[in-house]
């Protein structure tokens, strides 16, 4: 955001912030800060991923801190210079794209207080003056996975540990591309080794909601490999355990299903440099604190989900898969697929315009 535009951004902030204090209710009923964000966070479970409500509750959580911290108990007493003074405490701390998710989430919280008419309603148009506004491309990461780099590892756990859970998580997140939560998602029937497909259902009355409900039911075809590692896998290799639904989860523990932390603690391990070489950060391997459990994350080449799924994206756009293609498989609709994580460098971007313009003659 340059400074032209953070200034008139200023401008209209306090604008809002004026009429707000003309205009202010004096009817409004009282509520804790820290209930309302439990009963809207309980509210939208009914609806939203189960990481969504996380990151909403990790977000409002900062806000109601701060506002505890400063003695504001009551949501009725809110006002905007609150909310400048909030949004200037967290400016230094956040790049302009988390700043935004985080203010766009607690406008969300308060118009469901302006709902219960425990919020001034004008809050809420004030706030949106002081959410910050990004340039295009900035709201989109560019971290993701190699494919050489994917594949090296796949080859790896072929090699030394095929068929194993790690095995399955990770060909399945390349393979398919989906999100965590698909991945959790799917039982021992929704995999046909025979047929080479895997079937991801919307199942949130059960615990594995997909992230736009039904919306997100589809059904894929994998890869020979694929299907003869999860072939192998549910054979040979897979804990017998249920879930609280008794269900039969396919990526599973002795605890039952697979938690998301066990899903990205195996991603962060397996995409951590010294897997399969040295370690690019000059660190002793002996005591490095990202070898113990639970800090896998902790090695800066260490990835999520996500990026493995970004990587995957891109992967199949430069190799000529048609982007409408690609958001069926994925579950996410071609502008997010180019806005979010189709990030061809300047060579692949090329290679992908070449063949269609040398074909004219040009």
């Amino acid at each position: 955001m340059d400074h032209t535009a953070r200034s008139n951004a200023e401008v209209s902030a306090v604008s809002g912030l004026e009429a707000v204090a003309q205009g202010r209710r004096d009817d409004l009923q009282s509520v804790v800060p820290r209930q309302m964000m439990d009963e809207w966070l309980d509210l939208i479970q009914q609806d939203r991923s189960m990481s969504t409500v996380e990151s909403y509750h990790r977000r409002l959580d900062q806000f109601v801190s701060w506002l505890e911290d400063r003695g504001t108990m009551d949501l009725a007493a809110l006002s905007g210079r609150d909310l400048v003074e909030y949004r200037n405490a967290r400016r230094p701390k956040l790049a302009d794209t988390s700043l935004q998710n985080e203010l766009g989430t607690v406008r969300k919280w308060l118009e469901y207080g302006v709902a219960l008419e425990s919020v001034e309603p004008s809050l809420v148009d004030a706030l949106g003056h002081l959410i910050p506004a990004l340039t295009s491309g900035d709201d989109a990461s560019d971290v993701l996975i190699d494919p050489d780099r994917c594949r090296s590892i796949l080859e790896w756990l072929s090699r030394y540990e095929y068929a194993s859970r790690d095995h399955v998580t990770l060909q399945l997140l390349w393979d398919t591309g989906c999100r965590l939560s698909g991945l959790r998602s799917l039982d021992t029937e929704d995999v046909d080794p025979e047929a080479r497909t895997v079937t991801f259902r919307d199942r949130r009355d059960t615990g594995t909601p997909l992230k736009n409900g039904q919306k997100s039911e589809r059904k894929v075809v994998v890869a020979s490999e694929t299907a003869e590692v999860i072939d192998a896998y549910v054979r040979d290799r897979r804990t017998r355990r249920t879930d609280d639904w008794d269900r039969e989860p396919l990526v599973s523990t002795p605890q039952g299903r697979a938690a998301d932390s066990t899903v990205r603690r195996a991603t962060y391990r397996l995409t951590q440099p010294c897997l399969l070489g040295g370690c690019p950060h000059d660190r002793d391997t002996s005591d490095c604190v990202a070898l113990e459990h639970g800090r896998e994350s902790k090695c800066p080449s260490s990835l999520s989900p996500h990026p493995i799924r970004t990587g995957r994206i891109t992967d199949l756009r430069n190799r000529g898969v048609p982007v409408r293609a690609v958001s069926g498989r994925v579950d996410a609709i071609p502008e997010t697929i180019r806005r979010y994580y189709d990030h061809p460098d300047l060579d692949e971007d090329l290679a992908r315009r070449r063949d269609i313009f040398e074909s004219t003659g040009l």
